[in-house]
């Protein structure tokens, strides 16, 4: 388990400190540190032009960062700034020997823990289950009493009356490295031996506790089971345990997800099922047995795996524990603290759309903050501090693997399937309330499996998936784009865009989004969901030279105003360290009026239309083509108003501007797309500032000379002050460029 899930780069200090210095979220203390650390508040504001202004941010009067310090990590030097990674085996005590590492401080959600407890918590790959898990060990641990002061002296309450702490042995069992890809004994002798490296840990740790003399040779002594025997040590010692089990889940699912030096291994032949009755037999049972000893029990996991033997486990509601519902993952305040604390100038929006955000199934959406990936976040910000990393981090490796195994369809709507993801994308939402109490099961893969991974944000009100992450969205291009270009015969689409961009005109792009959005219409009658213009366009223009993309649209994501963002994609001439494509960007407004929406408009009695009404309105709408636009835009569409609290009715001319800013599509119930521009001339490309204003102008020839020129006496004058700088001949200025 990476523990940089919960931790991130450090700053380097102008004034070391000295000491570890922790910041809690809800400590009222930490506002002194704030300006200590160097931290500073900031602006939002978009990078588009588009933007009537910018948002202010306001920043906590306290911190929820901790910087703690490494002075033997490698680090990414940009200018003045230094961001440092902790080691992935780095956990609590790590963090707290070090000092200036930078971590968001999630003590604070422990105290709302009961004295005795059994916790199961699910969390996608990388959100920081493992950090937690050590903190909690840490909080617990007897042995911790003497520096508890000094490691927990940011929590919101005397460290005289926290409560629990420092009262039992830490026991910590870590699965992760259990591969299940051999025969059933070679993953019992796997287990066999996580099972003895935790328990040999604790028999050295506790030797003094347990009034052991020599506790390296107590497994060479005597016969049983070990687990059994432990518990007969801690039993007669008159103490009482904390245990943590860390990838609980990993015995079953690590089948699926080959490691690569798996990668060309056989599969293994052993079930699910047999996989289940080993780890029962060699780690449940016997941990269970313990019971009278265990007074906490906290299991963290990815997947639902059901063990026979925690069938009969009572396990404490997550709900009535709010504070761990945003033990793993960043709450949108800690991602601004930690931006503000590793970067001069984060874009919140820009992380916001990268990132995503998650509500998970147990929490309540009227009153637990949504939380962002934790590893995530700090790959974002790694990325902005160096655009061109060594190697590029996958922090939904799990996902990817996930996707790449989905079929084209699936008749079983609980079933993902490619189609679903596509729709998924037109319609923005998938209809799946998710079931915890099933088993992962990687040969019939649901909804639930994808959520657990990280792909969707769960929206329990509505009970719908919704896609909230960009590289989700991203990764799901990457297996879909092919396909629906072949089914929706988009292979010209490339050409069409790039004459569009060439003409700077927006009706050819109009019509072939026109063409899809009927084609997809048709598909929906009967269903729940209609397609919507940002979700449609989002797939035609991931159609773009497939595979190719050096970005995608990212359509589904508006900028703060509402409007989209549309890369241009136009293509450069080679030269040296040159771009394929330009950062050019089209500024649309696109709106979406339902077929449903529609009938409403013109029956606001019929609140549950038949898909035969939905359907006779459409072909109605279709065969108005040759209708006058006026007599449309006064037909009447019923919506929601946000202002009124109520339903209201309105003309369908409501929502085009006369003289838009920027260029206007209306979706009229997937029939009619109206189109609105700018009186004066259609929007230009923003302008790319690497090149100084002549970006988008690629097939103006004298431009591309002159800067091609201009690169050459660049890197001519390099090469001289390169020689230079080496002071010999030229095949040593080579070497050294």
């Amino acid at each position: 388990m990476l523990l940089m899930s919960e931790t991130t780069p450090s700053v380097a200090q102008s004034q070391p400190s000295s000491s570890t210095r922790a910041f809690s979220p809800s400590s009222p203390s930490s506002s002194s540190g704030s300006s200590s650390t160097g931290k500073r508040s900031w602006s939002e504001t978009s990078s588009s032009a588009s933007d009537t202004g910018s948002k202010r941010v306001k920043r906590h009067a306290h911190s929820v960062v901790s910087p703690f310090t490494s002075s033997d990590r490698s680090s990414l030097v940009s200018s003045d700034l230094r961001l440092v990674l902790p080691r992935n085996s780095d956990g609590f005590n790590d963090f707290c020997a070090q000092s200036d590492v930078v971590f968001i401080d999630k003590k604070s959600c422990i105290l709302e823990l009961p004295e005795r407890f059994r916790y199961l918590l699910l969390r996608p790959p990388q959100f920081g289950k493992s950090a937690f898990l050590s903190t909690l060990s840490e909080y617990y641990n007897i042995q911790g009493a003497d520096e508890f002061q000094e490691h927990f002296k940011n929590l919101s309450v005397s460290t005289q009356a926290v409560p629990h702490r420092s009262q039992h042995l830490s026991l910590t069992f870590a699965l992760s490295d259990i591969d299940a890809m051999g025969d059933i004994d070679d993953i019992g002798a796997q287990l066999d031996f996580q099972i003895i490296n935790a328990l040999d840990g604790f028999l050295i740790e506790y030797a003094t506790e347990l009034k052991l003399d020599n506790p390296d040779s107590f497994f060479r002594s005597g016969s049983g089971d070990k687990l059994t025997r432990v518990f007969d040590l801690v039993r007669a010692s008159s103490h009482t345990l904390s245990v943590g089990v860390d990838d609980y889940d990993a015995p079953i699912t690590n089948r699926t997800f080959r490691t690569l030096s798996h990668l060309f291994a056989a599969p293994s032949s052993v079930s699910s099922a047999e996989i289940e009755s080993l780890v029962d037999r060699s780690f449940w049972l016997p941990l269970l047995a313990g019971s009278d000893v265990i007074d906490k029990l906290f299991l963290t996991g990815t997947f639902s795996v059901k063990y026979p033997a925690l069938q009969d486990v009572s396990w404490t509601d997550l709900k009535d524990v709010p504070g761990l519902q945003t033990c793993c993952g960043f709450t949108e305040d800690e991602a601004v603290d930690l931006a503000c604390s590793v970067l001069d100038k984060p874009d919140l929006t820009e992380l916001r759309r990268s990132c995503g955000k998650y509500v998970f199934p147990v929490q309540d959406t009227d009153s637990v903050e949504p939380v962002l990936p934790s590893r995530q976040v700090i790959v974002k910000l790694l990325e902005t501090n160096n655009p061109h990393p060594v190697r590029k981090e996958n922090p939904f490796r799990i996902l990817t693997e996930l996707v790449g195994r989905l079929p084209l369809h699936s008749e079983n709507p609980r079933e993902a399937s490619l189609d679903g993801l596509i729709e998924l994308i037109w319609s923005g939402v998938i209809d799946c309330e998710l079931d915890c109490s099933s088993s992962f099961d990687a040969a019939a893969l649901r909804w639930e499996d994808l959520s657990h991974a990280g792909a969707f944000m769960c929206d329990r009100q509505s009970k719908v998936l919704r896609l909230e992450n960009s590289a989700v969205l991203d990764l799901i291009h990457s297996f879909i784009d092919t396909i629906f270009s072949q089914r929706h015969g988009l292979d010209t689409f490339s050409d069409i865009w790039d004459s569009c961009n060439s003409a700077r005109t927006v009706e050819p792009v109009a019509n072939v989004v026109s063409s899809v959005f009927r084609d997809l219409m048709r598909s929906s009658f009967g269903t729940k969901h209609e397609p919507t213009l940002p979700g449609v366009f989002e797939l035609v223009m991931g159609t773009y030279e497939q595979g190719r993309n050096p970005e995608h649209p990212k359509i589904l994501f508006p900028l703060p105003d509402g409007r989209v963002e549309i890369p241009a994609h136009l293509r450069r001439a080679p030269y040296p360290n040159a771009p394929e494509y330009s950062t050019d960007v089209h500024i649309w407004e696109l709106k979406t009026l339902t077929l449903r929406g529609m009938l409403l408009g013109a029956n606001p009695n019929d609140d549950n239309p038949t898909p035969d009404a939905l359907e006779k309105l459409y072909e109605d709408l279709l065969r108005s083509e040759e209708e006058e636009e006026e007599a449309l835009l006064r037909r009447t569409y019923r919506q929601w108003s946000e202002a009124l609290n109520a339903m209201e009715t309105v003309q369908v001319g409501s929502f085009l501007d006369d003289d838009p800013v920027v260029p206007q599509f209306l979706s009229v119930g997937g029939a009619r797309i109206l189109l609105r521009v700018p009186s004066k001339k259609p929007q230009e490309p923003l302008q790319d500032e690497r090149y100084d204003g002549d970006a988008g102008e690629y097939f103006n020839e004298e431009v591309y000379k002159a800067f091609v020129a201009e690169v050459e006496r660049e890197e001519r004058a390099k090469m001289e002050r390169l020689k230079n700088e080496a002071g010999d001949d030229d095949r040593d200025a080579d070497m050294y460029y």
